[in-house]
């Protein structure tokens, strides 16, 4: 398991999705760290609240603004994201009645989850979102 480093290639263009991506990319390496120090339950439980509960934050301003501007892919774009909550709480049920099962599971899937969703699907959005603004 390695430190999730941002990439340049990550940039989606859109400066407040952007922000909100690095803020996902540092909740995620404070799992990498909650493992590494073999922290309590409750603290990784903790850690997983946050990153579930940030990630709610994101989604809906993406939500917002793909409706606002009305992207095309919204629907495909808001069962992702749907997907991904629901994934989540499968590793948090895991964790919470088998800990500490599952935290490396989830730390690894939730970044390149992350790596993958900015870099093919919201890169469609925002090459939209930046081309309805000009």
């Amino acid at each position: 398991m390695f430190k999730m480093k941002w990439l340049d290639s990550y940039n989606t263009g859109v400066e407040l999705f952007d922000k909100e991506h690095h803020k996902i990319v540092e909740l995620i390496n404070t799992m990498l760290a909650a493992i590494l120090e073999k922290s309590e339950k409750e603290i990784f439980i903790k850690v997983c609240d946050d990153i579930i509960a940030y990630t709610e934050y994101h989604f809906a301003h993406e939500e917002k603004a793909m409706a606002l501007v009305k992207y095309p892919g919204i629907k495909e774009h808001i069962a992702d994201h749907k997907w991904l909550k629901q994934e989540a709480e499968k590793f948090k049920e895991i964790i919470t009645s088998n800990f500490p099962e599952g935290t490396k599971d989830m730390f690894v899937f939730l970044r390149q989850w992350l790596i993958d969703h900015i870099q093919i699907v919201d890169k469609q959005y925002s090459a939209y979102l930046i081309n309805m603004d000009k």
